[in-house]
């Protein structure tokens, strides 16, 4: 059996299948749970490594929430049937694996909490709960041993793995010849106000009135971690129509990263992960108060776009954010590594007998407004 990339994946997921492989004794479920579609990523990794092995079953639930709908595109669109929530039965799940909150069924199963999840309280669970972590400096120092793992960041090795893409991840979002694509990141609210996308609309207009569209091409990619522009606001449509693009949130922004001559946005993980890519990252928005304060460019309100953006590329080293890349992961190129052990032990299988690395993130998409149309209302 020969492992599958992020482009093969494409199992679907429904159900139990009477014509499993392997023993009786040997089979076990993973139900994957998913809150909203950018922490999903790193539970679509996780979901991969155990898909290539045939005494394993994959299932997927979206949990309640304002962001179910867009999960439920994501999943589809990696080949996977969510099954709904009333459904889940706790007596055939033998892992879950949460990408958002600890959710209190099903109760009898281990859980593995992925990095970024929503801190709970597990003592009315009676099966063990890992958190795990992507660096040492992450994890709690009064952990109860084997209840706190550092296995690594996915999204990190999976930028690495992707790196010698980037030609073919420009073409797919049709930046060619000698256009620079200069990706902005649109913060998210992390609360119930209005979509804070449409409080950015600054650096956007400044990027689309001074830059020309002959040899600048911008993509804005709502950043991670807080609630998305799921339905992409009304205060985009005019961005929209003056020849912004936009990653939606169904799309894997990562690829964007890997693509990009240039990183833009307030302190984040695009900014923080942009690190990875080895390309100028300039700060907009309130200084940051970690080492990217001191090591990135810092996007000055008073001067015109366009010489800043040369000077940036001009006098960037990726060796000045370094200590940025470092405090990422503590266990780089080691997430497939740790997150398989760490599954296969709770799941009491051994594993199988191949190395898993980290393959290529999916091809990008985006959203765009045809030239000869006005786009009102939103995105569709």
């Amino acid at each position: 059996m020969t492992a599958m990339t992020g482009f093969e994946w494409r199992r679907a997921l429904t159900g139990f299948d009477p014509g499993w492989w392997g023993r009786l004794g040997d089979r076990r479920t993973v139900l994957v749970v998913v809150g909203s579609p950018v922490p999903g990523q790193p539970a679509l990794d996780v979901a991969r490594l155990a898909g290539t092995d045939p005494r394993l079953r994959v299932l997927f639930a979206a949990a309640p929430g304002p962001s179910s709908t867009a999960v439920e595109v994501m999943l589809k669109d990696a080949g996977a049937a969510p099954l709904p929530w009333s459904e889940l039965a706790d007596g055939d799940v033998g892992l879950v694996v949460t990408a958002h909150r600890v959710p209190a069924r099903p109760p009898g199963a281990p859980l593995i909490a992925l990095p970024g999840t929503i801190p709970a309280e597990v003592a009315h669970r009676p099966a063990p709960t890992v958190f795990t972590y992507a660096h040492h400096l992450d994890r709690p120092p009064d952990a109860a041993p084997g209840r706190a793992v550092v296995v690594g960041d996915s999204d990190h090795d999976r930028l690495v793995a992707s790196l010698p893409l980037r030609d073919f991840y420009r073409r797919a979002l049709g930046v060619g010849g000698r256009r620079g694509l200069v990706v902005v990141a649109l913060p998210a609210t992390g609360g119930a106000g209005p979509c804070a996308c449409r409080r950015s609309p600054d650096i956007l207009h400044r990027l689309l009135t001074e830059l020309s569209p002959d040899r600048y091409h911008v993509l804005g990619v709502p950043e991670p971690r807080g609630d998305r522009c799921l339905n992409g606001p009304p205060g985009l449509a005019g961005h929209l129509s003056a020849g912004l693009s936009l990653m939606p949130p169904e799309a894997d922004w990562r690829a964007a990263l890997v693509a990009a001559d240039w990183i833009l946005g307030p302190p984040g993980p695009v900014t923080r992960y942009g690190t990875v890519i080895g390309v100028p990252v300039l700060i907009t928005g309130p200084p940051p108060g970690d080492a990217l304060r001191l090591l990135a460019v810092r996007l000055a309100a008073h001067r015109p776009i366009r010489p800043q953006l040369t000077e940036a590329a001009a006098r960037w080293r990726p060796e000045r954010v370094r200590p940025v890349l470092g405090r990422i992961t503590s266990e780089p190129g080691r997430f497939d590594r740790n997150m398989r052990s760490l599954m296969y032990g709770l799941l009491r299988l051994p594993q199988p007998a191949t190395i898993p690395v980290a393959d290529p993130v999916s091809p990008p998409f985006r959203i765009g407004c045809p030239a000869d149309q006005a786009c009102q209302g939103g995105v569709r």
